[in-house]
């Protein structure tokens, strides 16, 4: 097996160890017992040889495609859950690889990724999945430059893709009572079961997406967040569980269908299946929630923004240890980020204050 790099001349056998070895400087380097992995091994070798001699600079460029796989296989080392993590770069750099695969790393200007930006918008992904795109995308540039394959990285922003507050307003706007019940009443069934889930249980569209029938017990459902590994059992409304016992049913007719047709479709146990017998996507749960918004003249703020709800309207019936446990943090300070509370509820809570510190007879007097 012959290789182009001089300083890797041959590729050799060794049948004792029935493994491939290259040797350089009178020095043996094992690459393995797979034939098939051995020309990337000696990709990486080469630029290993670069890097120690200081020339990293001057070695042959790289695709993008390239540095994406040599992302995802060193810094799966540093992540703290590596499948999960794995999982989802792979998700969000697929949709960058579509378009620039065979680039090489040079060659991807700031205009090319804002060009690129413009297009996830025009695709109609929601904002928080636009913003992971981007943000692994820099991550792998971020990686470019530690190990020496490009000088500086390109400043590669986030989109602000947010609608701002009002001037004065710094929290993030919540959905009112009125708004919930627009959306639910324009909703159809699936969506409407999701919405409530989300507002019952704090769930986000991962915690949707990953929800199996085996998840629930009479009036109870039971999830590990996938994020912080925390798993918490929810009471369900019961308006809750009378959506999801039509959902059920609706799933046993059409297996019902199906199965008159000699035909067979499986779900993999989850909750909610598009029409096409697929699980709903994080991506899909969250562009079909736009459109709800659109069809029941709401302001849209994503979908996610109803776990803020729901820890908001938590925080103001519960101790905040109650509400870690609700959200499923891992950490009490975690859900500062999720907690909005409006001036009107800070106002009553003085007042009930002043009659705790001053007493009904202060209080009656008016001073």
């Amino acid at each position: 097996m012959q290789t182009s790099q001089q300083a890797i001349r041959l590729i050799s056998h060794l049948k004792s160890r029935q493994q491939y070895y290259t040797t350089q400087v009178n020095k043996q380097t094992f690459l393995g017992m797979n034939e098939h992995d051995v020309p990337r091994k000696v990709h990486w070798l080469k630029i290993s040889q670069f890097e120690q001699l200081g020339r990293i600079n001057s070695a042959p460029e790289i695709s993008i495609k390239e540095l994406v796989d040599r992302f995802t296989e060193v810094q799966s080392a540093n992540w703290k859950n590596p499948s999960v993590t794995m999982a989802s770069y792979k998700q969000w750099l697929r949709v960058f690889l579509v378009e620039h695969s065979d680039l090489k790393i040079s060659q991807f200007t700031i205009e090319q990724f804002a060009k690129w930006k413009l297009s996830l918008k025009s695709q109609g992904y929601a904002a928080e999945s636009i913003n992971h795109f981007l943000s692994a995308v820099r991550a792998i540039f971020s990686f470019a430059e530690d190990i020496g394959l490009i000088k500086k990285p390109l400043r590669l922003k986030r989109v602000k893709n947010e609608s701002m507050p009002p001037a004065g307003l710094r929290e993030k706007l919540l959905y009112t009572p009125d708004d919930i019940c627009k959306l639910l009443s324009n909703a159809g069934l699936q969506l409407k079961a999701m919405i409530l889930l989300s507002l019952n249980c704090g769930f986000g569209p991962k915690d949707l997406h990953d929800l199996k029938w085996e998840d629930l017990d009479s009036e109870r459902v039971t999830l590990p967040r996938t994020k912080t590994g925390v798993c918490q059992t929810y009471w369900l409304w019961p308006e809750t569980r009378a959506l999801l016992n039509e959902v059920h049913e609706k799933r046993e007719a059409r297996i019902l269908e199906f199965s008159k047709r000699g035909q067979y479709r499986s779900d993999e146990g989850h909750i909610f299946i598009t029409k096409f017998w697929r699980t709903w996507t994080k991506d899909a749960i969250a562009q079909e929630f736009k459109k709800l918004c659109k069809k029941a003249g709401v302001r849209c703020y994503g979908i996610y923004r109803m776990r803020h709800c729901a820890s908001t309207a938590i925080s103001m019936v519960a101790s905040p240890h109650v509400q870690r446990r609700f959200m499923r943090h891992s950490q009490l300070q975690q859900q500062v980020t999720y907690t909005h509370i409006a001036d009107a509820e800070v106002d009553k809570a003085v007042a009930k204050a002043r009659l705790k510190l001053l007493g009904s007879d202060m209080s009656s007097s008016g001073r």
